[in-house]
């Protein structure tokens, strides 16, 4: 039953009761209980039923949620790394060049030499100072120690550069001797060859990854010594991976 059929009914009864009322007959009469009878269920199921009209006006579909972009899935370069060059006075491709300078480092033959080699700036900045020599440590040019037949004996006595290099987007730096390339997911920042102080020298020196190219202090050739650069080879019979050729080295990052 719908609302046209509840109108009916309403005008039904009025229409009765006013035509009963002028008249004898009882307004409880079996007619009129059964039309008020009808009408109370009808209205009954009116109240009842929901408006389906009006539901589905108000809903309304749920709002997503906005996603927050993660830092950890952005693709942002986070970290960086710093390295010398040593044997080139400029960084290779993706790195900055903080600046280029010499490798200086002990005399060959100071029993109290330092072990470490130092990429110079070319700029040096001084405090409170002694003129002349006070006869403490001291600091020297290196060289490169490549006679022949050594292959790279084009740099014999030349003086040695550098650069101290920054790369971006990086949080670890190794070294690996004996190779030229890097571990699957490391980027090669340069190779060249494993280099380091004469076995017979007294002074010590450290294993040091000089570039391939070998470059070259411009006018430098002058036997004058200072730190040392010698090619290194492994020796057989002490239980290590052994040649007799230079060994490589590669400079990774990541």
């Amino acid at each position: 039953m719908n609302v046209k059929i509840f109108a009916l009914l309403i005008f039904t009864i009025i229409f009765l009761t006013d035509a009963v009322e002028g008249t004898d007959e009882d307004i409880n009469s079996p007619l009129v209980s059964y039309l008020l009878a009808k009408l109370q269920q009808l209205e009954s199921k009116i109240m009842v039923r929901p408006n389906i009209r009006t539901t589905r006006q108000t809903t309304q579909k749920p709002t997503k949620t906005p996603v927050v972009a993660d830092n950890k899935q952005c693709n942002c370069q986070s970290g960086v790394v710093t390295y010398v060059r040593w044997g080139n006075s400029t960084c290779p491709y993706g790195a900055d060049t903080i600046y280029s300078g010499v490798v200086a480092g002990s005399f060959y033959t100071n029993e109290g030499a330092a072990v470490d080699p130092l990429c110079l700036p070319p700029n040096p900045q001084y405090l409170k100072s002694q003129p002349g020599y006070q006869g403490h440590a001291r600091l020297y040019g290196a060289e490169y120690e490549t006679y022949t037949p050594s292959p790279l004996d084009h740099s014999v006595q030349r003086n040695v550069p550098c650069s101290l290099c920054q790369a971006y987007g990086r949080t670890n730096k190794i070294m690996i001797p004996s190779r030229y390339e890097c571990p699957p997911g490391w980027n090669t920042e340069y190779y060249g060859y494993l280099m380091a102080g004469h076995y017979s020298h007294k002074a010590a020196t450290q294993y040091t990854c000089v570039d391939k190219s070998l470059s070259q202090i411009p006018g430098s050739g002058g036997d004058t010594n200072g730190y040392l650069f010698f090619t290194v080879e492994a020796y057989c019979g002490h239980f290590i991976p052994c040649s007799d050729k230079e060994l490589t080295c590669v400079v990774c990052t990541k």
